[in-house]
């Protein structure tokens, strides 16, 4: 299997709104021009006796032309229960585009992500962020998948850096404000953008406004 790269976020979900959420993330997926019909009606929230909820797991990867380069981009949802994360007071579904990683890096050492990749990463981030507000968007790699929304929800401070990048909302201001050195910021009265210099090497959203 390829080392994934996740673009992730996390909505407060169960049996009673799962088909809204999954009808959203198909609306997103479709406005990406990706293939959105894995995530359809059909899809029901069942819950597996290790208290994952892997029904939205199954989607394959998708092919897409990134100007011109080819990349993997596979359209994901976990759930999460108490007793998964046992600090968790309701369940959660877990939102994501997964990347290979492999496709989208320049150095490995450093995290480098290659140029012509990056405008179409923080489009994707930006994107979620515009759809899903509950706990913010984060671009994680595969050692640091889920660790900073788990570190936000069981007081873990260690793991509340522990992305690439992300899109922050106002509620989480408070628990973001001691910077690390290594980070591209901004914020602005309801979001805080913030990025790993060593990753992107300039401020992503600016590249956003560039194309």
């Amino acid at each position: 299997m390829p080392e994934y790269s996740h673009i992730q976020t996390y909505i407060k979900c169960d049996h009673l709104n799962f088909q809204d959420v999954i009808r959203l993330f198909s609306e997103v997926i479709n406005s990406l021009e990706l293939d959105s019909k894995y995530f359809n009606d059909e899809l029901e929230w069942k819950v597996s006796e290790n208290g994952f909820m892997y029904v939205g797991g199954g989607a394959a990867p998708q092919l897409y032309d990134n100007n011109g380069f080819q990349l993997h981009l596979r359209p994901y949802v976990v759930g999460l229960t108490p007793e998964v994360i046992e600090e968790l007071k309701e369940s959660y579904l877990e939102i994501s585009i997964l990347l290979w990683t492999e496709e989208i890096e320049l150095d490995w050492r450093t995290g480098l992500l290659r140029s012509q990749h990056q405008s179409l990463i923080w489009r994707i981030i930006t994107k979620f962020s515009e759809e899903f507000k509950q706990t913010g968007v984060f671009f994680t790699n595969e050692v640091m998948d889920g660790v900073p929304w788990e570190a936000i929800v069981s007081g873990n401070k260690e793991g509340l850096w522990a992305f690439d990048a992300a899109i922050l909302p106002m509620h989480l201001f408070d628990l973001y404000k001691d910077f690390p050195e290594d980070i591209f910021i901004y914020k602005d009265e309801k979001v805080m953008y913030v990025a790993k210099k060593s990753v992107w090497g300039t401020e992503p959203w600016h590249i956003q406004r560039l194309n």
